[in-house]
């Protein structure tokens, strides 16, 4: 995402690493949703996309964490 400003004030940003062509390698976060501070989910084309954390880094002069793809199951109706 190109959009340095936060969405609506809670949550945070997050690289992403990996997954399907076309997810965006920044991703905001809203406060209190999509993962545990271990394993982030990002709902994405009708499937989940699983990731897991694997430390920090600075992006553009801010401290961000940093998830890897591991997998993606289909959204269950």
């Amino acid at each position: 995402m190109a959009n340095d400003e936060n969405p609506d004030g809670e949550g945070q940003w997050v690289v992403l690493e990996g997954g399907p062509p076309g997810l965006p390698s920044r991703y905001w976060i809203p406060g209190g949703a999509g993962g545990n501070g271990v394993r982030l989910t990002v709902a994405y084309y009708g499937q989940h996309q699983h990731f897991d954390h694997i430390g920090i880094r600075y992006v553009e002069g801010a401290l961000m964490p940093v998830f890897r793809w591991s997998y993606s199951t289909k959204i269950a109706e």
